[in-house]
């Protein structure tokens, strides 16, 4: 696929920011991410993770992993459950992808560390205090017994990535307030707006790309997303199975 602002663009003359929406469930999403980084080359990443989410992973992933490992095994064993399988579980995936460090930043800092781009996280501190209460609830021992009862649904990613192309690209507005908290997301979606142009305006870089989760590439009805708010052309939305 072609890229915005390909090699054939002016000297000095700055590409529009790109952003790069992602399923946050593909497996593959740390390899596609980072070849899509070299391939890019961009000089300032921006990246779908709070300050606080950040600092909190760093500090705590390694006892939450501990915490799941061992309420899985206590759980599996109750249930008469191989622990691989449980541990493949999509209930139980979906639990350890959330307190990992996500493949969006892992990518992105890889990218960084070898090439010296600046990076900066660009999501709603308030947003992630707000989950980051429920994980004592997520991680309790009744919670796991009870996911692991339940059917184990597979996750197919093209599924999902086919879906975001059509709300992305074919649909005039997609995301609206439905069930989720309005007032939050709204608040969300406008500082992490206000957070990408006040990087683009410190960084004044030539090749800027956000990398988050797809929906904020969708043009919002109840809610504006970032790509209302900063103007994004639908030519610099791109979803990352499609840029490798």
């Amino acid at each position: 696929m072609s890229l915005p602002g390909g090699r054939d663009r002016r000297e000095g003359q700055s590409a529009p920011l790109v952003l790069l929406g992602t399923v946050h469930c593909d497996p593959d999403g740390f390899v596609r991410s980072l070849a899509f980084f070299e391939r890019y080359q961009p000089d300032l990443l921006l990246v779908e993770i709070s300050p606080l989410g950040l600092k909190f992973r760093k500090e705590r992933s390694p006892r939450l992993h501990e915490l799941l490992l061992e309420r899985v095994r206590t759980a599996s064993r109750k249930l008469g459950l191989d622990f691989h399988t449980a541990m493949a579980h999509a209930h139980i995936a979906s639990i350890l992808r959330q307190i990992s460090l996500p493949f969006e930043y892992r990518a992105a800092a890889a990218y960084a560390e070898k090439t010296g781009a600046p990076l900066a996280a660009v999501d709603y501190s308030g947003f992630s205090r707000k989950w980051i209460k429920t994980w004592p609830q997520m991680l309790s021992a009744r919670n796991i017994e009870l996911l692991l009862g339940m059917e184990n649904r597979a996750v197919r990613v093209c599924a999902l990535y086919a879906r975001a192309a059509r709300r992305i690209y074919e649909e005039d507005a997609f995301f609206e307030a439905g069930r989720i908290d309005a007032p939050l997301w709204r608040r969300r979606e406008t500082l992490m707006a206000g957070e990408i142009a006040a990087a683009l305006k410190r960084f004044t870089p030539q090749r800027p790309v956000y990398i988050g989760g797809w929906w904020h590439l969708c043009r919002g009805a109840d809610i504006k997303t970032i790509r209302d708010l900063l103007g994004i052309p639908e030519t610099s939305c791109i979803l990352l199975h499609r840029a490798v």
